[in-house]
């Protein structure tokens, strides 16, 4: 019985011609998954984002006051850990197609264990489960910051932005795009 595929490396690049930021998402069995992400999508995947790590430090103290601080601390630490020097290796199958699929809904399934899902869909057809670790969703999040700076598309990307005062309407469920 074989491990089932891990993520090994995740890019996020601005594509201008496109306006687009381009996703690609390599597995540990080789498997490339490439996204197209519009402002507007990200500008929704970003609360969400938000609402994983405060899950996150949730776990970690009973107080709401502390969640931005711990959120910040763990931001730093996964940031200044991680490899964004490497280049990125791409996959050699790609199981939803050689061409990016664009982004239309996105929803969240909650911590199971130490992971929590982040699923991401076109408005038709397959997209993928994101089994995102805490160390992962920081990671993720500042490739975002990098490719939204790039973008120069304005948007105010920030790791604590709303622990405190709490993100409701992000936890409605999928999300859709027009």
């Amino acid at each position: 019985m074989t491990a089932p595929a891990r993520l090994d490396q995740f890019n996020a690049a601005y594509d201008a011609m496109q306006d687009r930021i381009l996703l690609r998402i390599r597995t540990s069995d080789g498997a490339e998954y490439r996204f197209w992400i519009t402002r507007r999508f990200l500008s929704i995947l970003w609360p969400m984002l938000i609402k994983m790590a405060e899950g996150f430090s949730a776990r970690k103290s009973a107080d709401p006051l502390t969640h931005s601080a711990l959120a910040e601390l763990a931001h730093g630490q996964a940031v200044g850990q991680a490899d964004f020097a490497s280049q990125y290796q791409e996959g050699s199958l790609f199981p939803l197609g050689a061409e990016p699929v664009l982004l239309a809904r996105i929803s969240l399934r909650p911590i199971a264990g130490e992971t929590q899902t982040l699923i991401l869909l076109p408005q038709e057809g397959l997209g993928i489960n994101l089994d995102l670790d805490e160390r992962l969703v920081h990671i993720f999040a500042r490739l975002l910051q990098q490719a939204a700076t790039a973008a120069e598309w304005a948007l105010k990307l920030e790791i604590t932005q709303g622990l405190l005062a709490g993100n409701a309407d992000t936890a409605a469920g999928p999300r859709r795009l027009h």
